[in-house]
């Protein structure tokens, strides 16, 4: 039997801000993040930098603590 590998791709970031009313903070977003990688998702999208200031922010904020899962645009 073959082992196969099941990658992860999570859009919570970007699809789950789009619902009306929803606005995540920088530090939701880290939360959101960490909290993702820790479950041991691979690959986290993080919303449309340049569209957004938070996106933006959060894409390139401090990137020596960003979880090892890929972060995405």
């Amino acid at each position: 039997m073959t082992k196969e590998r099941l990658y992860v791709y999570d859009t919570t970031l970007r699809d789950g801000q789009q619902t009306q009313g929803v606005q995540f903070s920088l530090a939701e977003k880290q939360q959101i993040a960490a909290t993702l990688d820790a479950l041991g998702v691979d690959y986290i999208e993080g919303g449309w930098p340049g569209a957004n200031p938070i996106d933006s922010a959060g894409l390139t904020a401090n990137p020596n603590s960003a979880p090892p899962s890929r972060p995405l645009a």
